[in-house]
């Protein structure tokens, strides 16, 4: 199989309960012996989807096809998920008991909103990275100073020249006895994209979460508008023309609850939302499921992300300019220019340049970057 073969066959793993026609065709490929796993597992892996795709492999029948390593070696991941997910659920009980305790009511976020609110089939099917929940602003740094007074403390340290304040979250803080790291937000995106989508706007729908007292989950309708802004524009998804399966299975599940396309009056940047949902459609073979007609925008995106699959060397060079453009011509002059007009951001931009360290995190950080494109 090829890099983009190998890449729409394991949407077609993940959509199995959509289509079981599928299932035939899964297994007809896996008695020729034309998958190559350890490829296959890999793709899963980089995009943390192989407990899901254990799990639809069990419901259809699959999993009996499968190398007997191979299903062994899915077994186990799946069980080691089920235990650490049990064991966050644990952790969110702790961290919605200190906060309700000082009369703060927190909205869980993206993975762990969705795990709260039922939207997988099993505790085990997502794996889970932060913790991440959205308190009021005037209680934004109390709640994370009451996280430090239960033992929490910071991933790494917090620099000098940053402002905790004005950040979109607080520094990630982790605590030894527990598994997950744990974001504090204050905002639930990125400052630029508060106009169309804040915390206002989430109050308005969030919705209680009936196994967990004190705490709220975004309306599905928001779950869906904060996957796109996650995957597709904070993560650049859209301009690296990059997505995870892991953002498009929770778009897929959360498609059973609500009509994707009736959020698009809500986002701003409609092109790009048509061009995701129109690329999970692709992905999944649902052709039509999340919108019903490409635009231009899809297009290119579609061109960029086969290129990305079958050209190593598009992908690399593609992502070091993206990265070297944003960096300097988004975010240096960018921040330049806006300080013009904008004194916050002459007293953040005067703080950082006075300070030794911001120049060695700066180096460390274009180093991380090219050792990864390596």
């Amino acid at each position: 199989m090829t890099n983009s073969e190998l890449f729409y066959f394991t949407g077609k793993c993940l959509a199995l309960d959509e289509n079981p026609g599928f299932n035939n065709e899964i297994i007809d490929k896996c008695k020729a012996d034309v998958i190559d796993w350890q490829q296959f597992v890999a793709l899963c892996s980089n995009h943390l989807i192989l407990p899901a795709i254990y799990l639809k492999f069990m419901s259809h029948g699959i999993i009996e096809y499968l190398p007997d390593e191979l299903s062994e070696c899915l077994t186990e991941i799946y069980q080691l998920n089920v235990t650490r997910n049990s064991r966050i659920l644990k952790q969110v009980d702790e961290i919605i008991s200190v906060l309700n305790n000082n009369k703060i009511y927190p909205v869980f976020l993206k993975g762990t909103g969705n795990l709260l609110d039922g939207l997988y089939s099993d505790i085990g099917e997502r794996i889970l990275g932060d913790i991440d929940f959205l308190v009021p602003e005037n209680d934004y740094l109390l709640s994370a100073e009451l996280m430090k007074n239960e033992g929490y403390s910071a991933v790494s340290e917090i620099r000098a020249y940053t402002d905790v304040k004005t950040l979109k979250h607080y520094p990630r803080l982790f605590h030894p006895d527990f598994e997950a790291v744990i974001e504090t937000h204050r905002l639930p995106v990125n400052e630029k994209y508060q106009s169309w989508f804040n915390t206002g706007i989430i109050d308005r729908e969030k919705v209680t979460v009936s196994s967990f007292s004190g705490c709220y989950v975004e309306s599905d309708s928001h779950k869906i508008i904060h996957n796109f802004i996650h995957s597709q524009l904070s993560n650049k998804g859209n301009l690296l023309g990059i997505v995870s399966f892991r953002d498009l299975y929770d778009l897929y599940l959360l498609s059973k609850r609500v009509t994707v396309s009736e959020t698009l009056p809500l986002i701003k940047t409609k092109q790009r939302a048509i061009a995701y949902f129109v690329f999970a459609g692709k992905t999944l073979s649902l052709e039509h499921k999340f919108y019903h007609n490409s635009n231009l925008s899809s297009r290119i995106f579609y061109l960029k992300h086969s290129l990305n699959l079958n050209s190593p060397t598009f992908y690399h060079t593609y992502r070091i300019i993206v990265f070297i453009t944003q960096r300097i011509f988004v975010g240096y002059f960018g921040q330049i220019i806006k300080s013009i007009y904008s004194n916050k951001m002459r007293q953040s931009i005067i703080g950082r340049i006075s300070n030794r360290k911001w120049y060695s995190d700066h180096f460390q950080l274009y180093k991380r970057f090219l050792n990864s494109n390596e």
